[in-house]
């Protein structure tokens, strides 16, 4: 077997992780104790939310340890409860009834865990939440750490309150993005045989791919003589995948929230990005605002926050000056003798740099789309301007 030529265009390059609150790790050198990692960010607005529950892990295996069995709920200042039961290993769901969602009403968090630890959070006031102004982007490059240039969009968001709202921002980004196989499906071999269609199908040619981005954004303009901020940088997205190459979506989602969860996102946020050794910057004392009634110095991980949402989407269409030349691509393999066990193979023509006509075997991935975690399924909005 020899490998002869690599040939179109790659799928898409790899995925991000998404996440409403970041994973929490810590590991002591006389052993590792779990601690209870609860992420509640609950928007009123948005009718059902969720609350997860979990123990952290240690960075050696990181996973999701679900805490089942959970009592939990939301209590307003005026001693309304809202229920949120269990939906699933360590997820709660719950709605907050509307005639209770009051702009300056306050809630906390209360759990009730299987060995009898009641965890509480402090009160947090309902903000209201300024409109989104501007979402826009413009063309970038930077340098990469080989000393290359990676070309892209840097996205940037526009800020503008009064003194009726807040001081304190912080959004979450959702990018949808269309990327395409390489090739249509239209000859393979699979356990019942060799498969070749009378024209090719291209019912896997096309996805559409979701994901919440990783950014932690929050800002401040406490102090500021106006409360407005311009050219907020929100995240790159480099041209070295399909996420530009076709069409890209960015649904902006803005919160206006109290002092203590600023400094809460902004003190994670330093951590996550800041490096820190023996001689450098020690991390932040992250402190969320849930503890154990009868115990204040136990603290659950995590923070929660009650806030009010304005959002904003934008699609980008092919940006002119975006060379995407930096697209990997699919490996075409020619095989001189028997096929491979592996079943199934896709196969795909091509012609060589000498004018000659073969045939090679790619990879599935090069032909059905969703197995890079996409759907066929178009978006509602998609192709809008």
């Amino acid at each position: 077997m020899k490998i002869i030529k690599n040939i179109l265009l790659v799928l898409f390059m790899g995925g991000l992780i998404s996440s409403c609150i970041e994973r929490y790790y810590y590991e002591a050198a006389s052993g590792f104790v779990p601690q209870l990692v609860i992420d509640a960010s609950i928007v009123p607005d948005e009718g059902e939310q969720e609350i997860v529950i979990s123990y952290s892990s240690t960075p050696g295996k990181p996973d999701f340890s679900p805490v089942s069995g959970c009592e939990v709920k939301i209590e307003d200042k005026n001693g309304h409860s809202f229920l949120f039961p269990e939906s699933g290993a360590g997820r709660y769901r719950g709605v907050i009834d509307g005639n209770y969602v009051v702009i300056g009403n306050k809630y906390r968090l209360i759990v009730l865990t299987p060995e009898g630890k009641r965890f509480t959070s402090s009160y947090e006031e309902l903000l209201p939440c300024p409109a989104v102004d501007s979402v826009y982007y413009k063309l970038y490059s930077k340098q990469t750490v080989n000393n290359g240039v990676e070309n892209g969009l840097q996205f940037l968001i526009d800020l503008k309150a009064n003194e009726n709202y807040g001081h304190f921002f912080r959004w979450k980004l959702i990018e949808t993005y269309e990327y395409h196989s390489s090739v249509p499906l239209n000859d393979w071999l699979d356990a019942d045989g060799r498969h070749k269609l009378p024209k090719p199908d291209f019912s896997h040619y096309i996805c559409y791919k979701t994901e919440n981005r990783p950014e932690i954004l929050v800002l401040s303009t406490d102090g500021f003589t106006q409360n407005s901020y311009e050219k907020f940088k929100l995240h790159f997205v480099n041209d070295r995948s399909q996420r530009l190459l076709y069409q890209y979506s960015l649904l902006v989602k803005q919160y206006s929230i109290t002092e203590n969860a600023y400094n809460y996102w902004h003190n994670l946020k330093k951590n996550n990005q800041e490096s820190v050794d023996l001689f450098g910057k020690q991390p932040a004392n992250i402190a969320g605002n849930i503890s154990n009634d009868k115990d204040t110095t136990e603290r659950a991980l995590g923070n929660f926050m009650v806030s009010s949402v304005q959002s904003k989407r934008i699609m980008v269409h092919r940006v002119e000056g975006l060379p995407f030349n930096q697209l990997p691509k699919c490996l075409a393999q020619v095989f001189d003798g028997p096929l491979p066990d592996d079943r199934p193979l896709y196969f795909t023509d091509w012609t060589t740099e000498q004018g000659d006509y073969t045939q090679g075997i790619i990879s599935e991935q090069c032909v059905l789309c969703e197995l890079f975690g996409g759907t066929t399924e178009k978006p509602s909005y998609w192709n809008m301007k």
